[in-house]
């Protein structure tokens, strides 16, 4: 983490772990009112399949960007590279890939659930803002990079654009993260006179040049003394302008911004930004790998989110008691309808309002599957021996394509870890299959002689994989080369 965010001068909002708890409660009755407006059940299952689709698409899209977008580098718009590589260099973090793509709402945003981030620009902004403003915008969202927001908004809106859910949610908390980031793009850019025209640019893009902002800040008194149009700001991720302009000068006027502006002002910018292990030239170390700790914070999790997951199974009424009810398979009667290809399927009708169809059944607004069909007798057979089937399939499924694809997990995401290969290159798909095969097959001796090889375990050892901490994570070669190597998101 940057030195920033760090000690008791760290720039992260006072309410900003009140505002995560706070979400974590407020979301209990805005699932339950969303469930009693859609007729749909939310819970941990569908929460935990949102993560991995989630952690996917993020993945995806992240490598969409190296097809369709623009790749900043020293000879690819040297002004862009070098404020960013300026502002690494005063938080002390590595370079992210830097990307220029066409959005017409979205000035930048910052994605990725572990370094190399990537940081996406909007071309019909960037030659909008002067120097100092494009080092505001950047900077708050290096701030979000620094202070550990990143990974977590990125599973929210892979395009910075959250929706009116996701606002009404983890509103409280996203605002408050939005005004930390704004005091790293002050010290950025090293002056409130260009952070507010940055603000009232990246709102009202060409007419914000037109806008006074000293008369435009002004409203925020009228907002602040109507509390209905301060309920208004719940309705967004981001807190209004006004608001962000007014938190600013405060900030300015603290020992905190004075002592932090002498230090991005030394001689640090001067200093090239840390660069990761480069892919394929470094060996892991064992002081890279995680420790016995942090693989179980992180397993203690994804246990929680695969058995989420398995109950969608249950939650599907697939059982086996199910399959072999009689209630689903009335004796049919009635007419045919006409089929693709010339067949006909049979449907039959009966006194409870029930209709069968090929493989399935319709009753009572619910589809299911009849238990004569072939798919219903494949998931009857997943579901004995009390499920562990299931949970075998989903385990394997679940660590297997996300560490394949996304290069963790979502336990890993949050306790900061990632799978490499010994020289920091990406697994294979079929190198983390055998290393999670050996795993699941060897997993007593595994923890038993965990006490002994607390960091390189046994299916480490022999899948030739290594899990390691998320600050050497796998990277391209040089903060400042312009070589790509494809990152693992």
């Amino acid at each position: 983490m940057s030195p920033v965010f760090t000690g008791p001068a760290s720039l992260r909002h006072p309410r900003e772990g009140l505002a995560l708890l706070g979400v974590l409660l407020w979301a209990i009755p805005i699932v339950l009112v969303l469930r009693l407006l859609i007729h749909e059940d939310i819970g941990p299952a569908q929460v935990a399949l949102f993560i991995v689709l989630a952690m996917l698409y993020v993945t995806l899209a992240r490598g969409r960007l190296i097809g369709s977008s623009v790749l900043i580098h020293e000879a690819q718009n040297p002004r862009v590279f070098a404020i960013v590589k300026r502002a690494c260099a005063a938080l002390e973090i590595p370079m992210p890939l830097v990307f220029v793509r066409e959005d017409y709402r979205i000035p930048a945003v910052a994605l990725g659930f572990g370094d190399p981030y990537s940081l996406v620009l909007s071309s019909n902004y960037i030659e909008h803002f002067e120097d100092d403003e494009l080092a505001f915008i950047i900077g708050r969202q290096l701030g979000h990079i620094a202070a550990g927001h990143t990974r977590y908004i990125s599973l929210l809106s892979v395009n910075g654009n959250e929706n009116f859910i996701v606002a009404l949610i983890f509103g409280p908390w996203l605002r408050v993260c939005e005004l930390t980031s704004d005091k790293v793009g002050l010290l950025v850019c090293g002056s409130l006179d260009a952070a507010a025209r940055a603000i009232a640019v990246s709102m009202f893009h060409h007419f914000g040049r037109k806008v006074n902002v000293e008369q435009f800040a002004e409203q925020g008194r009228e907002i602040a003394n109507d509390s209905i149009l301060r309920w208004g700001e719940w309705l967004g991720g981001e807190p209004y302008a006004t608001r962000r302009i007014a938190e600013l000068k405060t900030f300015m006027l603290t020992q905190q911004f004075a002592t932090l502006e002498e230090w991005f002002l030394s001689g640090s910018r001067q200093e090239p930004p840390p660069a990761l292990p480069p892919a394929g030239a470094t060996k892991v170390q064992r002081s890279d790998c995680a420790g016995w700790w942090r693989r179980t914070i992180a397993y203690l999790i994804d246990v929680a989110v695969i058995t989420s997951l398995v109950g969608i199974f249950h939650a599907s009424g697939v059982s086996t008691h199910g399959a072999n009810s009689r209630s689903d398979s009335p004796a049919p009667v009635s007419t045919s309808l006409p089929a693709k290809g010339g067949k006909r399927a049979a449907i039959a009708k009966t006194e409870r309002n029930t209709l069968r169809w090929g493989w399935f059944v319709v009753r009572d607004e619910s589809v299911r599957l009849q238990s004569d069909s072939p798919p219903q007798r494949a998931l009857s057979f997943l579901q004995m021996s009390n499920s562990s089937i299931v949970g075998y399939l989903v385990t394997a499924l679940y660590y297997i394509l996300l560490v394949t694809l996304a290069g963790q997990t979502f336990g890993m995401m949050i306790a900061g870890l990632r799978v490499v290969t010994v020289d920091f290159r990406r697994p294979g798909f079929f190198q983390i299959a055998w290393r999670y095969v050996m795993g699941f097959a060897l997993l007593v001796p595994i923890v038993a002689l965990s006490i002994i090889y607390h960091r390189i375990l046994l299916h480490d050892r022999w899948s030739k994989t290594r899990l390691i901490t998320a600050e050497r994570a796998l990277a391209r070669a040089g903060a400042a080369s312009t070589t790509i190597i494809a990152p693992a998101t």
